[in-house]
């Protein structure tokens, strides 16, 4: 695939929500928070469909 998807992802220390970017490597960034959770934490896990499959393009 090569390109970002958007989907949200859960802060694994406290549980905030965010709407994230996941980068063709996995890597997770959760939009509008450079620095990662409110929290301190960079460890998110991603929940829900992907992109493409909640598009029915999978």
């Amino acid at each position: 695939m090569g390109e970002e998807e958007r989907r949200m992802a859960v802060c694994t220390e406290c549980g905030s929500v965010y709407a994230a970017r996941i980068a063709a490597d996995g890597a997770v960034q959760p939009i509008g928070s450079r620095d990662g959770c409110r929290c301190g934490s960079n460890e998110f896990e991603v929940v829900g469909e992907s992109t493409d499959a909640a598009r029915g393009e999978e």
